[in-house]
């Protein structure tokens, strides 16, 4: 299992095995501070939470991390594609434009926030480098985790077929239903491979696989498919272990992917 569950200092969480020299981590809602809608471990400042509900379940977080004090750094995400080279843990938090921040900094955690977009951790075990990427249908048409491997190859030396990737919880094919919006811009991205990711069970109404494409956006971006492994829960049909937007019509707490260098 790619994937495995644990329990520390009251947060609960998800860590990708087989990571020599790097940590990458899912947070579910299972522990934590947080009241009612946002209960309990809501990791997402801008979710609506008291601040210091927020700060403390990124204590907890980072405690059971053998991490201390340590601070998260994350990016004010927009869904789009604009990609953060973190170079020094003094580095100021970008403005807005960021959905990826990517590091060469040993210990140095960095994260993303999702509440049903797709989370995505890229680690390079040759360069030491590590990325987290958040690629909503937005990021996704935008083809952010592609761009993310190839910035990974132009600021740290990375070569695709050497990353590990994992793509975390978020809304599955099971729920997540879209309208042309959506859809048109989806085949204007990926011309002739949309088709792929799409269900359709009657006229006018469409289910996206957030998972399979991006899954083939990094495969595109040069990565080995046996090297990246999908998670594959649904956040909106789990709702005892993640906070999902669309189930909660926008009342939702925030999970973090994170990603650090040991």
């Amino acid at each position: 299992m790619p994937f495995v569950f644990n329990e520390a200092y009251g947060a609960g969480f998800y860590e990708v095995s087989g990571w020599e020299g790097a940590r990458g981590i899912f947070t579910t809602r299972k522990g934590g501070v947080s009241p009612h809608p946002f209960d309990s471990l809501n990791m997402g400042s801008g979710s609506g939470d008291n601040p210091g509900n927020v700060r403390k379940n990124r204590e907890l977080l980072t405690s059971a991390l053998g991490m201390p004090g340590a601070e998260i750094k994350t990016v004010p995400q927009i869904h789009g594609d604009g990609i953060y080279v973190l170079r020094g843990p003094d580095a100021p938090r970008p403005g807005e434009g960021y959905d990826a921040i990517m590091t060469a900094i040993q210990g140095l955690p960095i994260g993303v926030l999702t509440a049903d977009c797709v989370p995505i951790l890229l680690y390079d075990p040759k360069k030491a480098a590590v990325a987290a990427v958040h690629a909503g249908w937005a990021g996704t048409v935008k083809g952010i985790a592609g761009k993310a491997v190839l910035e990974m190859g132009n600021h740290f030396g990375s070569r695709p077929e050497n990353l590990l990737a994992s793509i975390g919880p978020s809304i599955g094919p099971c729920c997540y239903e879209i309208d042309s919006k959506v859809l048109e811009p989806l085949n204007g991205s990926m011309p002739g491979m949309a088709a792929q990711f799409i269900t359709s069970p009657r006229p006018g109404h469409w289910y996206l696989d957030l998972w399979k494409a991006n899954r083939r956006i990094l495969e595109s971006a040069g990565m080995r498919p046996d090297r990246i492994n999908v998670f594959g829960a649904c956040t909106a049909c789990n709702p005892e272990k993640f906070y999902s937007h669309r189930r909660s019509g926008g009342r939702a707490g925030r999970m973090m992917a994170l990603a650090v260098l040991l």
